[in-house]
């Protein structure tokens, strides 16, 4: 079997999957991530899917206990009072993004992993990619896997297509055990909690405290999201230009924020949120802001391209699944390729079908759960409809 040569654009947690198991099938493979350090969640939470965390616990052994916390309910609450409106048996693991990556990265090896690559233009025949990066590298292929997000260069290159604004943004946030008190910690660990509001919805929930640079869990602490409803247009480039004025296309990282944002950021929680929530939000002390988009593409397989993850279909947060269905995407790659014995065009022709019709799926579920949560349409507490996965 004559295995092709692999470059992945896009080193975060799809791209590094499939690339380590293209590598174990045998592929010559390369990642070129465009970020000249190394990737960090800024210690953002992820809800442990199987298909996301399956190449770690398979194929290294790691012990998905180790890296991850355990919660045993999800819980829906009424964030302007705190009143219960219902709650679910429901148990789930939570990790943090940075385990993920470091895990999946110690996995592939940094020899072959290129910072500093920013795709810039491409262009294939029938036997090759060509592939150019903005530091004037020239990379030549026989198989390109975009695992390069839901702002794909390569397939705005390839299709044209860019997310769409959802309507809404995602404040996000870390809060360590010491900063709030125990009624509030009480209130949120071991558990899922939904804060429902009239025009937006907040989740919180914990998540592992790393030790510095490692994979060792020495604590919790708890991750949480406010989604606010924002017209697009001039509200919205406001809110995600940064302090020096420059206008983010997708988030705003705490130290750029601007300070009027913040303390609305502020105002609204003081005026809006139970004791519980208010004192969640108030204690983070780096939040930051990112705009929620999603995007269909009418193609995965595109000659000698694959695109996987949000590089493909593009979904709104709402099932905790989009890593997942990155990951599972790279699964399904290199089986597709191991049927077909190497042969590119055969396995794309081969995978595409399923994985469309999967990530349409998960797309048509997200954009529903979306519109009822930020709207205060019906979610009811245990709902099948409403489950988490790709399922």
């Amino acid at each position: 079997m004559a295995l092709p040569r692999v470059a992945v654009i896009g080193g975060s947690l799809g791209g590094l999957t499939a690339a380590a198991l293209l590598r174990d099938l045998g592929c010559d493979v390369d990642v070129y991530e465009r970020t000249p350090e190394p990737l960090a969640g800024l210690g953002t939470g992820v809800i442990a899917q199987p298909e996301l965390v399956r190449y770690l616990v398979e194929r290294r052994g790691l012990d998905l206990d180790a890296i991850s916390v355990s919660s045993t309910e999800i819980r829906h609450v009424e964030a302007g009072d705190g009143s219960l409106r219902g709650s679910s048996e429901q148990a789930w693991r939570f990790t943090s993004y940075d385990v993920l990556y470091r895990g999946l990265l110690d996995a592939f090896g940094r020899e072959r992993y290129h910072l500093g690559h920013a795709l810039v233009g491409l262009d294939q025949t029938d036997d090759a990619v060509e592939l150019r990066f903005g530091n004037d590298a020239v990379v030549e292929c026989d198989l390109a896997v975009a695992a390069d997000g839901g702002s794909s260069v390569v397939r705005q290159r390839l299709l044209d297509v860019m997310p769409a604004y959802a309507g809404y943004v995602s404040w996000r946030g870390l809060v360590a055990r010491d900063a709030v008190s125990d009624a509030t910690w009480e209130a949120f660990d071991d558990r899922f909690t939904y804060g429902h509001l009239p025009d937006g919805h907040l989740i919180a929930y914990p998540i592992p405290l790393l030790a510095p640079g490692g994979l060792e869990v020495v604590g919790r602490q708890l991750n949480f999201q406010w989604y606010w409803n924002v017209p697009g247009g001039a509200a919205l480039d406001e809110l995600m230009s940064d302090r020096d004025g420059m206008r983010r296309p997708v988030s705003v990282h705490h130290h750029l924020l601007q300070a009027r944002v913040l303390r609305e950021l502020e105002r609204r929680a003081r005026a809006e949120l139970c004791p519980s929530f208010r004192e969640l939000l108030l204690a983070a002390e780096e939040p930051f802001v990112t705009v929620i988009a999603d995007a269909d593409t009418p193609r995965m397989a595109l000659g000698r391209v694959a695109l996987i993850g949000d590089a493909a279909i593009t979904g709104r947060p709402h099932t905790g699944a989009g890593g997942a269905k990155a990951a599972a995407d790279g699964w399904a790659l290199a089986d597709a390729l191991a049927v077909a014995d190497g042969d590119v065009p055969a396995a794309l022709a081969a995978w595409e079908p399923a994985r469309l019709a999967v990530g349409r799926a998960l797309l048509a579920k997200v954009r529903r759960m979306g519109t009822a949560l930020q709207h205060g349409g019906e979610f009811r507490p245990g709902d099948p409809a409403n489950r988490w996965g790709l399922g």
